[in-house]
């Protein structure tokens, strides 16, 4: 093969390799300059279909403008600027949380499945961590001014441990990123998970298993 050919090789190489890195990095590009979410079409087809009108409303909000209630079970809020709340957002593989954190408040550890996600902390102070497919955790104490960052798809959690309130804004790099609370997701589905499989996963009793299943099932 002549040197051409080598380098036309390499470089087609190259481009896989970034296209592939893209692939996974969020979501898919936009094929065009904006397709403002159509949140009354009951259709989707990985995303929102596009509306035809739109304003400059569809890509504002003051969503996350003021600090939500803490008063609940985790003493902490997660309230959301994602593209159900800025539907000029659809396409654009980007979107933005605020969470709000009570004295002794957490974000119990969960996953974002198709997002990484950066934090900046408004008010407070935080423990923060995430842990690898190795068991590994990383963790830290983080201060107003700073920021941290959650791989994708990682268990995390942000705990405030001191005596006033925190709150942070996120950022991830997906329009709708998503959320499973470990906690939750086990025992507060619907239909419930067996109790076999958790008590043999937690290598604890049945009485365990349904007292934790109590206290997180949803309020009637």
């Amino acid at each position: 093969m002549s040197a051409f050919g080598k380098f036309v090789v390499i470089m087609a190489v190259v481009m896989l390799a970034i296209s592939l890195d893209k692939a996974c990095a969020g979501d898919p590009d936009m094929l065009q300059d904006v397709c403002v979410a159509d949140l009354t079409n009951s259709l989707t087809v990985n995303g929102y279909f596009c509306k035809k009108n739109f304003s400059e409303i569809d890509f504002s909000s003051m969503a996350i403008a003021k600090a939500g209630a803490t008063n609940n079970t985790f003493g902490s809020i997660v309230t959301g600027a994602n593209v159900m709340k800025v539907p000029g957002l659809n396409t654009l593989g980007v979107s933005m949380a605020r969470i709000d954190y009570a004295p002794g408040g957490i974000n119990p550890p969960h996953t974002h499945p198709r997002a990484t996600e950066m934090i900046f902390v408004l008010e407070g102070e935080l423990d923060v961590g995430f842990i690898t497919t190795s068991n590994v955790l990383i963790t830290k104490h983080i201060v107003k001014g700073e920021v941290f960052a959650f791989p994708r798809g990682l268990v995390h959690f942000q705990q405030n441990n001191g005596d006033v309130p925190a709150a942070v804004v996120a950022g991830f790099n997906s329009q709708l990123p998503g959320t499973q609370s470990i906690a939750t997701t086990l025992f507060a589905s619907s239909p419930s998970v067996p109790d076999s499989v958790l008590t043999k996963t937690f290598q604890v009793g049945t009485k365990q298993i349904q007292k934790i299943k109590s206290r997180l099932a949803p309020k009637k």
